[in-house]
C-alpha cells in the first residue's frame, strides 16, 4: 500500500512539473530563434547572442531536465528495495 502512495505522488510531481512546462506561453509572431536572436541583449543583457541562448534561456530547460532525472532516480532506487513481507518470530 504504502509503494502505492509514493507512486501516486511520484506521478503526480512528474504531472505537476509537466504542466508547468506546457502553460507556459511562446512567443506569437517569428519563429523562436528570430526572436531570442533580436531580443537577447534587451532580455539577458549579454553582448553575446549564442552566450545569451545557452546561459539565460536555457537554462531553465537544464534545471527543468535535472529535475525530472532526480525524481526518474528516486522512483527507480524506491520502486528497487525489497519489502521483506515475511518476518520470523
Amino acid at each position: 500500500m504504502r509503494r502505492k502512495i509514493i507512486a501516486v505522488l511520484i506521478l503526480l510531481l512528474f504531472l505537476g512539473v509537466a504542466s508547468l512546462l506546457y502553460g507556459q506561453s511562446a512567443y506569437e509572431k517569428g519563429s523562436l530563434m528570430e526572436q531570442c536572436l533580436s531580443n537577447a541583449q534587451k532580455d539577458t543583457g549579454a553582448r553575446n547572442a549564442v552566450a545569451a541562448i545557452y546561459l539565460d534561456y536555457r537554462v531553465f530547460d537544464t534545471i527543468l531536465e535535472a529535475l525530472l532525472l532526480l525524481i526518474s532516480i528516486i522512483a527507480v532506487l524506491h520502486f528497487a528495495q525489497r519489502e521483506d513481507t515475511h518476518h520470523e518470530p
